[in-house]
């Protein structure tokens, strides 16, 4: 399915007061911001922005494409004490690292994202602005060059990848060595069995995964390549409800950073596989959905960002139907190379001669 044959419902800018993105700061604009927020913490009648589930919805951002967005920024709701010193404690560590001139990384601060997620909505600012690295776990390999500094990396030289960088800083320079598109893997597994074949040999591409759900630091960087090499993302996910929704986190954005989608989503990704109906066209060994997985499915069947592209739904629908499901090892019954010789190159090929 490609996920750009269907236009976005609306293509205006649309510039209601409700309306919620966060933009990039300076330093100097973020640390006003969080001596006011700061002082805003001790009274009783602060509150922050909702970003629970109730209040998102997905439509046309900024640039016109439809994604994740917080509905209304006039929802609130007033953060228990907790939340204030859970605050009030990243706000000191993020002013004391513009001042050291050091990033450092969320996993090294005891504390969780959510604290920064809310200084984000509260100041309206990106994640990449407070100058704290996000825990990234997902890995990069294929035709892609990576400095940072002085040190520059080939991304072809490990098989099992190379880390990917956090948000991108002024010092980390990304060059394309030919890629014709990026291929988002959802496991390492498959992603170690694309690099050991060197599927970026016969088909020029960058490989990342971002090992299972996606953290903020991998979808960042995915946006990244894609508004700077302007190619292809094409993504890889196992056939059943979990694998959807990776999909959907990559090409729409999550619920939890709704207030930042235009930079941490894909969504022209096109989605290749594997697909509900490949399981029967191709014969690909699978299983049967549990209880709680088909009321996964029902749940996905509702979202509006599968009822916006008919082959999504139709493919859901499927899943529905036939109840059955297959992960990305499944391929494996078939060989080894199954992946990279066969079903890589036959899903290509259907893609590329439908949208001629």
């Amino acid at each position: 399915m490609l996920m750009d044959q269907t236009a976005p419902t609306s293509s205006i800018r649309l510039e209601d007061a409700d309306y919620h993105e966060v933009k990039n700061l300076s330093v100097k604009e973020v640390e006003e911001k969080l001596e006011a927020l700061k002082k805003k913490l001790d009274d009783a009648e602060f509150s922050l922005i909702s970003r629970g589930k109730s209040n998102q919805t997905y439509r046309a951002c900024s640039d016109g494409v439809k994604r994740y967005a917080l509905k209304d920024i006039n929802k609130c709701f007033k953060p228990r004490a907790e939340k204030r010193e859970a605050i009030r404690y990243m706000i000191d560590l993020i002013i004391q690292s513009f001042k050291e001139e050091k990033r450092p990384t969320l996993a090294k601060l005891n504390t969780s994202s959510s604290a920064l997620d809310d200084i984000c909505c509260a100041i309206g600012c990106t994640r990449s602005s407070l100058n704290v690295d996000p825990s990234v776990r997902g890995v990069v390999g294929g035709l892609l060059s990576i400095k940072i500094g002085k040190y520059k990396t080939l991304c072809t030289r490990r098989d099992d990848g190379e880390p990917i960088p956090p948000f991108m800083h002024s010092d980390i320079i990304l060059k394309n060595r030919g890629a014709k598109f990026v291929l988002v893997v959802e496991k390492k597994s498959a992603f170690n069995t694309l690099m050991q074949d060197k599927f970026y040999v016969d088909y020029p591409c960058i490989i990342i995964t971002g090992i299972g759900m996606p953290e903020v630091g991998s979808r960042s960087f995915l946006n990244v390549l894609s508004e700077k090499f302007k190619i292809p993302v094409y993504g890889l996910f196992d056939c059943d409800p979990a694998g959807i929704e990776i999909l959907s986190v990559y090409a729409a954005g999550s619920y939890n950073q709704s207030y930042d989608s235009v930079n941490l989503s894909c969504p022209f990704m096109m989605w290749l596989g594997v697909w509900p109906s490949d399981l029967h066209a191709l014969k690909i060994p699978c299983k049967d959905l549990t209880s709680e997985e088909i009321r996964k499915v029902n749940t996905l069947l509702e979202k509006d960002f599968v009822k916006e592209y008919p082959t999504l739904l139709e493919e859901l629908q499927l899943m529905k139907k036939k109840k059955r499901k297959a992960n990305l090892e499944a391929l494996e019954e078939f060989g080894r190379t199954c992946l990279t010789k066969y079903y890589l190159p036959y899903k290509l090929k259907y893609l590329l001669t439908d949208t001629d």
